[in-house]
Protein backbone atom coordinates (compact mmCIF):
# COMPACT_ATOMS: atom_id res chain seq x y z
CA UNK A 1 0.00 0.00 0.00
CA UNK A 2 1.48 3.31 -0.94
CA UNK A 3 1.30 5.98 1.53
CA UNK A 4 0.70 9.73 0.78
CA UNK A 5 2.11 11.57 3.70
CA UNK A 6 0.97 15.37 3.32
CA UNK A 7 1.83 18.51 5.13
CA UNK A 8 -1.01 21.26 5.99
CA UNK A 9 0.26 24.55 5.76
CA UNK A 10 -1.21 24.96 9.12
CA UNK A 11 1.24 23.37 10.99
CA UNK A 12 3.30 26.50 10.41
CA UNK A 13 0.93 29.20 10.24
CA UNK A 14 3.08 31.09 12.96
CA UNK A 15 6.30 31.37 10.38
CA UNK A 16 4.68 34.40 8.85
CA UNK A 17 3.01 37.41 9.42
CA UNK A 18 1.61 38.45 6.21
CA UNK A 19 -2.17 37.27 5.45
CA UNK A 20 -0.86 35.50 1.79
CA UNK A 21 0.09 31.28 3.46
CA UNK A 22 1.03 30.57 0.08
CA UNK A 23 4.24 32.21 1.52
CA UNK A 24 4.56 29.11 3.76
CA UNK A 25 4.94 27.07 0.49
CA UNK A 26 8.38 27.43 0.32
CA UNK A 27 8.95 25.46 3.39
CA UNK A 28 7.13 22.65 2.20
CA UNK A 29 8.71 22.45 -0.58
CA UNK A 30 12.07 21.24 1.26
CA UNK A 31 9.85 18.23 3.19
CA UNK A 32 9.77 15.36 1.72
CA UNK A 33 5.86 14.84 1.14
CA UNK A 34 3.70 13.98 -1.52
CA UNK A 35 0.51 16.37 -0.75
CA UNK A 36 -0.18 19.12 0.87
CA UNK A 37 -2.95 20.82 2.78
CA UNK A 38 -4.00 25.03 1.79
CA UNK A 39 -4.94 25.89 5.35
CA UNK A 40 -7.15 29.49 4.60
CA UNK A 41 -7.95 29.73 8.29
CA UNK A 42 -10.08 33.22 7.85
CA UNK A 43 -11.81 34.84 4.91
CA UNK A 44 -8.32 37.03 5.08
CA UNK A 45 -6.36 34.15 4.35
CA UNK A 46 -8.48 32.84 1.50
CA UNK A 47 -9.23 35.95 -0.29
CA UNK A 48 -5.41 37.03 0.03
CA UNK A 49 -4.13 33.77 -1.35
CA UNK A 50 -1.90 34.21 -4.24
CA UNK A 51 0.69 31.60 -5.54
CA UNK A 52 3.42 32.12 -7.86
CA UNK A 53 3.35 30.34 -11.15
CA UNK A 54 6.40 28.32 -9.75
CA UNK A 55 4.05 27.01 -6.59
CA UNK A 56 1.19 26.61 -9.08
CA UNK A 57 3.30 23.68 -10.75
CA UNK A 58 4.40 22.41 -8.04
CA UNK A 59 1.01 21.74 -6.49
CA UNK A 60 -0.03 20.43 -9.67
CA UNK A 61 2.49 17.81 -9.45
CA UNK A 62 2.07 16.45 -6.52
CA UNK A 63 -0.26 13.38 -5.87
CA UNK A 64 -2.82 14.64 -3.61
CA UNK A 65 -3.71 18.62 -2.67
CA UNK A 66 -6.65 19.51 -0.70
CA UNK A 67 -7.96 22.77 0.55
CA UNK A 68 -9.17 23.71 4.29
CA UNK A 69 -11.81 26.36 3.99
CA UNK A 70 -11.94 28.96 6.90
CA UNK A 71 -12.81 27.62 9.72
CA UNK A 72 -16.30 30.27 10.26
CA UNK A 73 -16.84 29.79 6.55
CA UNK A 74 -20.24 30.69 6.84
CA UNK A 75 -20.43 32.84 10.31
CA UNK A 76 -17.63 34.83 9.44
CA UNK A 77 -19.92 36.08 6.20
CA UNK A 78 -21.97 38.77 5.78
CA UNK A 79 -24.38 37.47 3.49
CA UNK A 80 -25.00 34.78 1.20
CA UNK A 81 -23.07 36.94 -1.39
CA UNK A 82 -19.86 36.95 0.40
CA UNK A 83 -20.00 33.45 1.27
CA UNK A 84 -20.12 33.05 -2.99
CA UNK A 85 -17.63 34.87 -2.75
CA UNK A 86 -15.36 32.42 -0.72
CA UNK A 87 -16.28 29.46 -2.45
CA UNK A 88 -15.91 31.16 -5.75
CA UNK A 89 -12.22 31.44 -4.62
CA UNK A 90 -11.96 27.88 -3.62
CA UNK A 91 -12.91 26.71 -6.86
CA UNK A 92 -10.72 28.86 -8.43
CA UNK A 93 -7.52 27.44 -6.30
CA UNK A 94 -9.04 23.86 -6.27
CA UNK A 95 -8.82 24.25 -9.83
CA UNK A 96 -5.09 25.47 -10.53
CA UNK A 97 -3.90 23.12 -8.48
CA UNK A 98 -5.80 20.13 -9.30
CA UNK A 99 -6.87 19.64 -5.63
CA UNK A 100 -8.59 16.41 -4.68
CA UNK A 101 -10.58 17.84 -1.32
CA UNK A 102 -12.30 20.74 0.61
CA UNK A 103 -12.67 20.39 3.83
CA UNK A 104 -15.55 22.59 6.05
CA UNK A 105 -16.38 21.75 9.28
CA UNK A 106 -19.56 20.31 10.25
CA UNK A 107 -21.19 23.15 12.49
CA UNK A 108 -20.44 25.64 8.93
CA UNK A 109 -21.77 23.97 6.14
CA UNK A 110 -23.37 25.92 3.84
CA UNK A 111 -26.79 24.97 2.34
CA UNK A 112 -26.82 22.29 0.32
CA UNK A 113 -28.28 24.17 -2.63
CA UNK A 114 -25.72 26.45 -2.62
CA UNK A 115 -22.50 23.66 -2.44
CA UNK A 116 -24.24 21.64 -5.12
CA UNK A 117 -23.38 24.64 -7.65
CA UNK A 118 -19.73 23.33 -7.16
CA UNK A 119 -18.09 20.62 -9.39
CA UNK A 120 -15.49 20.03 -6.03
CA UNK A 121 -15.48 17.07 -3.25
CA UNK A 122 -15.91 18.20 -0.25
CA UNK A 123 -15.74 16.55 3.11
CA UNK A 124 -16.81 17.42 6.53
CA UNK A 125 -14.77 16.66 9.90
CA UNK A 126 -15.42 15.51 13.59
CA UNK A 127 -14.40 18.52 15.86
CA UNK A 128 -12.98 18.47 19.53
CA UNK A 129 -15.76 16.88 22.44
CA UNK A 130 -16.18 20.68 23.23
CA UNK A 131 -18.16 21.21 19.78
CA UNK A 132 -20.47 18.90 20.36
CA UNK A 133 -20.60 17.05 17.07
CA UNK A 134 -21.33 13.60 18.51
CA UNK A 135 -20.94 10.57 15.37
CA UNK A 136 -25.00 10.48 14.45
CA UNK A 137 -24.58 14.24 13.89
CA UNK A 138 -21.61 13.39 11.50
CA UNK A 139 -24.23 10.50 10.13
CA UNK A 140 -27.20 12.93 9.65
CA UNK A 141 -24.72 15.59 7.47
CA UNK A 142 -23.21 12.58 5.81
CA UNK A 143 -26.73 11.32 4.63
CA UNK A 144 -28.14 14.99 3.98
CA UNK A 145 -25.00 16.09 1.71
CA UNK A 146 -25.08 13.51 -0.89
CA UNK A 147 -21.71 12.66 -1.87
CA UNK A 148 -19.88 14.37 1.50
CA UNK A 149 -16.85 12.38 2.81
CA UNK A 150 -15.34 12.61 6.33
CA UNK A 151 -11.82 13.73 6.84
CA UNK A 152 -10.79 11.62 10.04
CA UNK A 153 -8.94 13.91 12.66
CA UNK A 154 -7.22 12.01 15.76
CA UNK A 155 -6.69 14.62 17.76
CA UNK A 156 -9.83 15.66 17.69
CA UNK A 157 -11.11 12.37 18.24
CA UNK A 158 -8.83 11.42 21.34
CA UNK A 159 -10.80 14.70 23.21
CA UNK A 160 -14.00 12.37 23.01
CA UNK A 161 -12.13 8.68 24.12
CA UNK A 162 -9.18 6.78 23.26
CA UNK A 163 -12.00 4.71 21.28
CA UNK A 164 -13.20 7.36 19.57
CA UNK A 165 -11.14 7.18 16.39
CA UNK A 166 -11.82 3.49 16.30
CA UNK A 167 -15.22 4.14 16.86
CA UNK A 168 -15.20 6.40 13.80
CA UNK A 169 -13.29 4.18 11.23
CA UNK A 170 -16.38 1.62 12.16
CA UNK A 171 -19.14 3.89 11.49
CA UNK A 172 -17.74 5.70 8.56
CA UNK A 173 -14.65 3.41 6.98
CA UNK A 174 -16.14 3.61 3.50
CA UNK A 175 -16.34 7.56 3.76
CA UNK A 176 -13.16 8.77 5.27
CA UNK A 177 -11.41 10.48 2.72
CA UNK A 178 -8.45 11.47 4.62
CA UNK A 179 -6.89 11.65 8.36
CA UNK A 180 -6.01 14.79 10.19
CA UNK A 181 -2.93 13.65 12.14
CA UNK A 182 -1.59 15.11 15.15
CA UNK A 183 -1.08 14.42 18.56
CA UNK A 184 -3.12 15.17 21.87
CA UNK A 185 -1.31 15.45 24.83
CA UNK A 186 -2.51 16.93 28.54
CA UNK A 187 -5.69 18.04 26.84
CA UNK A 188 -3.75 20.37 24.23
CA UNK A 189 -4.33 18.80 20.59
CA UNK A 190 -2.33 19.30 17.82
CA UNK A 191 0.75 18.40 19.45
CA UNK A 192 3.63 16.93 17.38
CA UNK A 193 3.07 12.93 17.65
CA UNK A 194 7.08 12.96 18.73
CA UNK A 195 4.97 14.28 21.78
CA UNK A 196 2.36 12.01 23.12
CA UNK A 197 1.71 9.15 25.43
CA UNK A 198 1.86 5.15 24.56
CA UNK A 199 -1.84 5.42 25.30
CA UNK A 200 -2.43 7.92 22.38
CA UNK A 201 -0.27 5.94 19.78
CA UNK A 202 -2.28 3.04 20.69
CA UNK A 203 -5.70 4.75 19.74
CA UNK A 204 -4.86 5.63 16.36
CA UNK A 205 -3.30 2.10 15.67
CA UNK A 206 -6.39 1.38 13.50
CA UNK A 207 -5.71 4.22 10.80
CA UNK A 208 -3.19 1.99 9.37
CA UNK A 209 -6.11 -0.20 8.13
CA UNK A 210 -6.95 3.01 5.83
CA UNK A 211 -5.72 3.72 2.33
CA UNK A 212 -5.84 7.61 2.44
CA UNK A 213 -3.82 10.32 2.31
CA UNK A 214 -2.42 11.25 6.00
CA UNK A 215 -2.16 15.42 6.70
CA UNK A 216 -0.06 15.96 9.21
CA UNK A 217 -2.02 19.08 10.77
CA UNK A 218 0.41 20.30 14.06
CA UNK A 219 0.84 23.33 15.41
CA UNK A 220 4.75 24.01 14.92
CA UNK A 221 5.35 27.41 16.14
CA UNK A 222 9.42 27.22 16.54
CA UNK A 223 10.40 27.82 12.96
CA UNK A 224 12.78 24.64 12.97
CA UNK A 225 12.83 22.94 9.52
CA UNK A 226 15.14 20.42 10.91
CA UNK A 227 12.51 19.34 13.61
CA UNK A 228 9.91 19.50 11.32
CA UNK A 229 11.98 16.98 9.00
CA UNK A 230 12.30 14.90 11.96
CA UNK A 231 8.62 14.65 13.01
CA UNK A 232 7.74 13.61 9.47
CA UNK A 233 10.19 10.69 9.88
CA UNK A 234 9.14 9.24 13.26
CA UNK A 235 5.28 10.13 11.60
CA UNK A 236 6.32 7.78 8.61
CA UNK A 237 8.31 5.35 11.00
CA UNK A 238 4.80 4.62 12.37
CA UNK A 239 3.76 3.01 9.59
Amino acid sequence: MKRVFCFALGNIWSWTKLKNRARLIKYAQKLDILGVELTMSTKEELLSFKMTDAQRQWLRNLDYVSIHAPFKLVRNSTDENDLIKQLDYIRTVYREVNAKNVIIHPNDLPNIKILSKYDMHFSTENLPKKRHITIKNLERILKKYKGMGLCLDVAHAYSWSRNETERLIRHFRDNITQIHFSGMYKGKDHVPLQSVSPTFLKSISNVKELNVPIVIEEDIRIEDLEFVKKEISYIKSLF
